[in-house]
């Protein structure tokens, strides 16, 4: 006789004993059970429908009953939800309809997209003790919506092992969720899934119920659900070898364990909301440790929650602003809201939202990012929120715009371009959104860099726009690495670095915006700002060859013969920016060298470096007379040549007047931030 190993399964026919066995489902419990289960609820302070739509999912309320008054506790980042479990028919629990595994496959308004799928993303809000809130346009919607998540949820994920041979063998969770429609329709109270969609999504599918069902038939009559509860059991009295496969799957799944979540305590009163534990307790399975989701799904859900923390905190000044930057309306709707509505402004905008270290904008989007970035169930350690961090959603929110309609890799490699053409530490940068045109913005860019200035917030705003415009329209790459003259391994950065750094690069940057907003690809201008034309009369374009060969060409850009003056005065002022940025070095290494200190924090420099100090001294003070000595020149050369302190002065205050103008060109967004 042979034996069997431990684990083996043992096949009886075509049915698998390592499989889950079939049992026949509870009947519709004792009205009275229910009854007491709502009464319970209610008085933890919950509403009665939302009471009442608990009461109904369970298969057993009598072992539920105990656990409402001592809940189960969870533990999230700041905060313990209140868990109660139990057996529930799997039929009365909703697939959520705004599952944020499927958030990359969203469409949004902005994209315009014919046959755009049903789905939405509606942020579900804090409404009630254990009850979240969401909005969406009818009844009719909402069922379109569950239909769609059912069938995108079981095309895109697959459960291991089978669901239909094991049933669900890890509990949902999930909280009651009362949907108001903009119908007018009397709103409705269900159970959603928050975590193990896809797990229900399967079992309606082997169940056989429809989206229909689940929300509108088997949760409000007790005799359809019945009705339900006798088909499936009239199969398991079925003789076991006459069960098909396709019924055994269905008596598996009819029925699952449950955790119901009512109520959160937070670590300090006021800090975690419901809706914010349940993201945070999603995102611990999910964005930190297993990471199933698609970084675009990630991306869109967490750009979708800075959002709304950023209007909760008026960083964003209105819900239509919102909208817009959300692509959930179009830009003729933006404009009837008097919003600016050039793409380029939705991006400079989401870009600035993303990437600034304004204190109040920054700590908004900051916000709903580290509560899902924490690494320990404690909350005691967190990972950084950095401008790498915050990037990545800025580009999603902008990349909504062609979702559905842009052609295979092409929403991918836009995405990279634009990521890959912004500057370099842009949350250092003093820049914003401004109302200013194009024209205006390369004037005021040309002037910073004919003046040599420190900060060119100007310059800064005309390159995150126009690179969003080269990304977007494919006329910028990354680089190439042929061998030979052909080849430029100069990143997109780098070049949009060398244009902007002259004229004709600033020029082209200008004509990139105006093009694009008149409905044109980027063309050449010559140096009066005139499209340049080929052979046959037809403007030519601005693409990567031309961008890497001839506006900012690898070896530099000799640009025109110059006279001995002009020579000298370009070399001047490559030579006061070297000196300026060999000051902020000399600068930043001195704070090193004083960071270095003993154990008992007593800076090496100020111990051993007593040589090294006087010869730093020393020569620092050679410098300074040598400085001193060019400013009293350039003094008596003023005064000399007629240039008056006091048409200094007024220099100055002509410059700090138009400075305090710039407030009226900004963006709407932040427009109320305090100073």
């Amino acid at each position: 006789m042979s034996s069997i190993k431990t684990g083996d399964p043992i096949v009886i026919g075509e049915r698998t004993e390592m499989s889950k066995p079939l049992r026949r489902i509870p009947a519709v419990p004792d009205p009275e059970l229910h009854k007491q289960v709502r009464a319970a609820l209610k008085k933890r302070g919950m509403d009665d429908r939302v009471a009442g739509a608990i009461s109904t999912i369970w298969t057993d309320p009598g072992a539920v009953l105990p656990q409402i008054a001592n809940p189960q506790r969870r533990r999230v980042p700041g905060a313990y939800l209140l868990v109660i479990t139990g057996s529930v028919y799997t039929s009365r629990l909703v697939p959520d309809p705004f599952n944020p595994r499927n958030a990359d496959q969203v469409e949004f308004a902005l994209a315009q997209a014919n046959g755009a799928p049903p789905a939405t993303l509606v942020p579900a809000i804090a409404a009630g003790e254990g009850e979240l809130s969401v909005q969406v346009e009818s009844r009719a919607a909402l069922i379109e919506q569950v239909d769609w998540t059912v069938e995108t949820t079981r095309n895109r994920n697959k459960p291991v092992p089978d669901i239909a041979e094991q049933g669900i063998m890890d509990p949902p969770f999930g909280v009651a969720t009362t949907v108001h429609y903009d119908s007018g329709e009397k709103s409705n109270t269900f159970v959603i899934t928050r975590e193990g969609t896809t797990r229900v999504c399967h079992c309606h599918h082997h169940v056989g119920v429809s989206a229909e069902d689940v929300l509108f038939t088997l949760p409000r009559n007790a005799s359809s659900m019945q009705v339900h509860i006798d088909e499936i059991n009239d199969l398991v009295s079925k003789a076991a070898d006459e069960i098909l496969p396709v019924e055994q799957a269905k008596i598996r799944c009819a029925v699952t364990d449950f955790e119901l979540i009512i109520g959160v305590v937070p670590d300090y009163p006021g800090t975690v909301d419901l809706s914010q534990a349940i993201k945070a307790r999603v995102a611990q399975d999910h964005l930190n440790t297993k990471e199933p989701w698609s970084d675009e799904a990630k991306h869109t859900t967490l750009a979708e929650e800075c959002l709304i923390s950023a209007r909760t905190a008026g960083v964003i000044s209105s819900d239509a602003e919102a909208d817009w930057l959300a692509g959930r309306i179009t830009a003729k709707e933006a404009a009837e809201h008097r919003i600016p509505a050039f793409k380029d402004d939705r991006a400079a905008q989401a870009i600035h939202l993303f990437t600034t270290s304004e204190p109040r904008i920054h700590n908004a989007v900051r916000q709903p990012i580290a509560l899902v970035l924490t690494n320990e169930p404690t909350g005691r350690s967190k990972r950084k929120v950095t401008t790498k961090t915050k990037l990545p959603l800025a580009v999603e929110l902008i990349a909504r715009e062609s979702r559905g309609v842009a052609q295979g890799g092409e929403l991918t490699r836009f995405r990279k371009m634009l990521t890959e053409a912004l500057p370099e530490d842009l949350q250092k940068t003093a820049w914003r959104p401004t109302k200013r045109s194009p024209e205006q913005l390369y004037l005021a860019a040309l002037k910073e860099y004919e003046e040599i200035k420190d900060e060119r917030p100007a310059t800064v705003e005309l390159r995150v726009r126009a690179a969003y415009v080269l990304a977007r329209r494919g006329a910028i790459s990354g680089p190439r690495h042929d061998v030979g003259p052909g080849g430029d391994r100069r990143s997109a950065r780098a070049v949009l670095d060398a244009l902007v750094d002259s004229p004709a690069g600033l020029r082209h940057l200008r004509q990139i915006i105006e093009d694009d907003r008149a409905g044109l690809a980027p063309r050449q201008v010559d140096e009066n700002g005139e499209p340049r034309r080929d052979g046959e009369g037809k403007d030519m374009p601005i693409d990567n060859d031309y961008l890497r060969a001839k506006l900012a060409p690898k070896e530099g850009n000799p640009g025109p013969a110059l006279d001995a003056e002009s020579k000298v005065r370009e070399h001047y002022r490559h030579a006061v920016l070297a000196t300026k940025e060999a000051l902020r070095n000399l600068e930043a290494q001195m704070q090193n060298l004083a960071g270095l200190k003993d154990e008992n924090e007593v800076p090496l420099i100020e111990r051993e470096g007593r040589a090294h100090a006087r010869l730093l001294k020393d020569k620092l003070q050679e410098l300074a007379a040598e400085a001193g000595d060019w400013w009293e020149r350039a003094v008596d050369h003023g005064a000399y040549s007629g240039v008056t302190a006091e048409a200094d002065e007024e220099a100055e205050a002509e410059d700090a007047d138009s400075s305090k103008e710039e407030p009226e060109e900004k963006s709407t967004y932040g427009e109320e931030e305090a100073a």
